[in-house]
């Protein structure tokens, strides 16, 4: 009995050796291998992962338009225009051109639809129109353009939205080189606007102020709304006009005042013709000089709102 218990404990002795120089040969020997294999692949892992991909450079593509299936085209170029710049760009490309002149082909034979025609800017150009932003100045420069080419007014509605930051690549050296886009709806029957503008604009002078012997322009937020529905209007509304009367203080001679008055309305038609596209067709020019205050001329402020220039809409 003694000898069994005796072979038991060898044999127990034998296999707790074997398993602790089992374990010491995986510690320094083949586990260290394992460990220089495993280290090896995460190392290459972690190479890859640190390569960095050169971004995609992005580009426009070609310019698609669609009105579902009854109109398409695709055009390489779009209507570019001069950062700060309310006119597009001339010549145009004859891929320009033709997807233009389809599109008037289409709302002439299609006077059930309309098309809205999107202006874009940055954020960061000078504003020099008549309009509340420069894409809405760029979409109605391209409505001009359309409107000559035989589309009615009353097809095309204009607005304006701001490039985003994830659009930058749409400017390119100083050019908008996406200047505007356009989508078609169904023309509406009833015209609200019109009546809104009709009822609080016509009749109604905007009126702009001077300095004594000044000529420049700054117009208000509010102004400038205004003259983007006058340019609505006098687009839509068959025989409207506007009438630009000049006005002065008292201080000089009449004569002078109005020459002076008469100068000043010719500035302001020039002005709304360069910045806002209105024919000078659709503008008369008068001058009053000292002959219709509004204020009494024996004060500093009164004579400041006498010398005005007033823009009305007929």
């Amino acid at each position: 009995m003694t000898r069994f218990y005796l072979i038991l404990l060898l044999l127990i002795l034998w296999l707790v050796g074997g398993c602790f120089l089992g374990a010491k040969y995986y510690c320094l020997g083949g586990g260290a291998a394992v460990a220089k294999t495993t280290a090896a692949a995460t190392a290459a892992t972690g190479a890859v992962a640190a390569t960095k991909v050169a971004p995609v450079a992005k580009t426009l593509g070609a310019w698609k338009v669609n009105d579902g299936s009854a109109f398409n085209f695709n055009s390489n170029d779009y209507y570019n225009f001069k950062l700060s710049n309310t006119n597009h760009l001339t010549p145009r490309s004859k891929g320009l051109d033709d997807a233009t002149n389809k599109t008037v082909t289409y709302l002439k034979g299609h006077p059930d639809r309309s098309l809205m025609i999107t202006g874009y800017y940055k954020g960061n150009e000078k504003n020099n129109s008549i309009f509340p932003n420069l894409g809405l100045a760029r979409a109605n420069n391209v409505s001009k353009h359309l409107v000559s080419l035989g589309v009615p007014a009353s097809q095309i509605n204009t607005a304006g939205k701001l490039i985003s930051k994830d659009n930058d690549y749409w400017v390119k050296d100083g050019t908008v080189v996406k200047g505007v886009d356009w989508s078609f709806d169904k023309k509406v029957a009833s015209n609200d606007r019109i009546a809104d503008i009709k009822k609080r604009l016509v009749g109604k002078p905007i009126t702009l102020y001077f300095g004594t012997n000044q000529s420049q322009i700054n117009l208000k937020e509010q102004q400038r709304k205004d003259f983007a529905d006058i340019v609505y209007y006098l687009g839509n509304v068959k025989g409207s006009k506007l009438d630009v009367s000049g006005h002065t203080d008292n201080v000089g001679n009449r004569a002078s005042n109005i020459k002076l008055s008469k100068d000043r309305a010719t500035f302001v038609q020039n002005y709304l013709q360069k910045n806002g596209g209105i024919s000078v067709a659709k503008m008369s020019v008068t001058g009053s000089g000292p002959d219709r205050p509004v204020q009494n001329n024996k004060t500093e402020e009164g004579r400041k709102l006498n010398r005005r220039v007033e823009v009305t809409l007929k």
